[in-house]
């Protein structure tokens, strides 16, 4: 059901069993798990079941002058459904490495096992919607279904891999009628948490404000933080009155170990005529639209000591004319006006691989031509993508093309590892409520750095020996192309790390704050590591387990 907080008088009190602060993927997961349990759970949400502009400014933030990392707010919102409202549906699972305790990753390794976060997925495929819980060519898309690459084969390289993708869900909106039917969950919208009251070794209290301006009180038995990898911390850092720097914190970890995924767009992949590349998406026996990428094999990581990494065949750089497509020169003459995602990508492309290209006359006419000659291709276009985007249910997640030279950059997606000087803390700068904002600190490590080098120098090798194709790199930029890679905008990572030990992570191996028994973590913040994998599928997967925990601990005799 839907609780209207603004009925409320100032001071007054409400009390549950289970206090959920956000409405994002963990948020919603971990209701709609609570929902039939007979535990009064109350979700609250600082936001409201739309869109408001003035609602997000409260997000914003400051990022360090020699930081390329996105401005805070960017792919945020603060609304019922959180970012699964703009998100694009990428569902990747962790591989069994990225849990594992690798000696050349500093601070690797989860306090729980593979097959302990196994048995979560399926659950959240489910809540994802991405059919079934099998991310291989051969099962996926059938015993049929043609090589990546027609002649590619390295023992050092897996090319049987996809991913799949959410129609995309947007949590807000599909398990909304879900929530406000149940008889033991209640959201309050417009809500805004305020501030932990710590009393001894437990939350005594979690004070909120509503839409109208008056504090309340919610008295709970277990609260969960499910509000983000940025927003977590900050809330735990305002509610400490101490000098400790936030509740957990008694260790100096809290908002530290701070990752994002590595992205960059490197090399110039020439294939042969015969390699018959599949580039596009696929469709699933389930009916889910899937996309191949390869990778490293676990023999290869771990014998040259490498972070998880993948790599897809990517379009032609849009930029350069020369491509002669219609559709690449259209997209990049209205660049500015598409998403800001990918006119980011646009960016890092031109500057890795088209920098100090004169755009005259002569360029601009050429983009032009290519769009005049491809106008019958680019007007079907526009039809395709109105059907199979705009009014589809499951959405064609975004355009790929076939080249016409058979040459494609490769798109990287990389671990970072967790670094202590990689952080979200406390800014000076207050937002319209008084409340300090959040500060990045974030970088590219020397080792993310080397690790994607020599990744891609491997994969060279690798078509080298193939005799398909060739990647070619410049070899005496590439590490500089490399350190301007930008961090996936979304992926706010590791910021309250799980580990048994206090010492070494915030919160425990069940994602309770060490310390404070009643007191949960929800998100991708408690990852230790990051692996190659975006992080919402795992997210709902550790949410699912988490309420299983809760509601053992609520069986509980007080």
């Amino acid at each position: 059901m839907k609780y209207d907080t603004t009925t409320l008088e100032h001071g007054s009190t409400i009390q549950c069993d289970v206090c959920i602060v956000g409405s994002g993927a963990a948020g919603v997961t971990l209701a709609g798990e609570l929902d039939g349990s007979g535990l009064i759970t109350l979700v609250i949400e600082a936001g409201g079941a739309k869109y408001l502009a003035r609602q997000q400014t409260a997000l914003q933030g400051e990022v360090a002058n020699d930081s390329s990392h996105t401005t805070p707010d960017m792919y945020r919102r603060r609304m019922l459904g959180g970012a699964t409202s703009i998100w694009g549906g990428r569902c990747v699972p962790l591989s069994p490495i990225d849990l594992e305790v690798r000696d050349y990753v500093p601070h690797s390794g989860w306090p729980i096992s593979w097959q302990e976060l196994d048995r979560f997925y399926p659950a959240a495929q489910s809540y994802c919607q991405v059919g079934n819980y099998d991310y291989t060519v051969r099962t996926a898309i059938g015993k049929n279904a043609p090589p990546t690459i027609e002649g590619y084969a390295d023992p050092d390289v897996e090319t049987n891999d996809i991913e799949r993708f959410s129609p995309p869900t947007d949590f807000g909106k599909v398990y909304l009628s879900k929530l406000t039917k149940s008889s033991n969950v209640r959201l309050a919208l417009n809500t805004k948490a305020v501030r932990l009251n710590q009393s001894g070794s437990i939350v005594e209290s979690l004070t909120a404000a509503t839409a109208n301006g008056r504090e309340i009180r919610i008295l709970a038995r277990h609260y969960i933080l499910a509000m983000g990898g940025l927003e977590t911390p900050r809330l735990l850092m305002l509610s400490d009155p101490t000098r400790r720097g936030g509740l957990g914190n008694d260790n100096g970890l809290l908002g530290r170990f701070y990752m994002c995924h590595v992205e960059n767009t490197v090399g110039l992949l020439r294939l042969h005529a015969n390699a018959n590349p599949v580039v596009d998406f696929e469709r699933s026996i389930d009916g889910v639209y899937v996309r191949r990428k390869f990778r490293l094999s676990r023999e290869a990581l771990d014998q040259h000591r490498l972070l998880n990494t993948v790599a897809r065949l990517h379009y032609p750089l849009p930029a350069d004319p020369s491509h002669g497509n219609g559709l690449l020169s259209a997209m990049y003459i209205v660049k500015d006006v598409i998403i800001p995602e990918y006119r980011r990508k646009f960016a890092t492309l031109e500057l890795a691989n088209f920098e100090g290209q004169t755009r005259d006359a002569k360029f601009w006419l050429s983009h032009a031509g290519n769009v005049t000659r491809d106008a019958g291709l680019v007007a079907r276009f526009g039809v395709h993508w109105i059907r199979r985007r705009i009014l589809a249910k499951r959405k064609l997640p975004f355009v790929v093309f076939h080249s016409r030279n058979s040459a494609y950059p490769l798109d990287f997606s990389a671990e970072q590892i967790p670094a202590r000087e990689n952080a979200a803390t406390l800014a000076e700068s207050l937002d319209a409520d008084g409340r300090r904002r959040i500060r990045v600190n974030w970088r590219l490590m020397p080792q993310d750095v080397d690790s994607l080098t020599r990744t891609i120098r491997l994969l060279r090798d690798s078509f080298e020996r193939s005799g398909c194709g060739e990647l070619v790199i410049n070899g005496e930029r590439l590490e500089e192309q490399i350190s301007r890679s930008t961090p996936t905008g979304g992926h706010h990572i590791g910021t309250t790390r799980m580990a048994t030990d206090p010492t070494q992570g915030v919160v425990d191996q069940n994602c309770t704050m060490h310390g404070i028994s009643n007191l949960h973590i929800a998100g991708a913040a408690v990852f230790p590591t990051c692996g190659h994998a975006n992080p919402t599928l795992t997210i709902v997967a550790l949410s699912v387990r988490l309420a299983e925990h809760v509601k053992r601990l609520c069986l509980l005799p007080t």
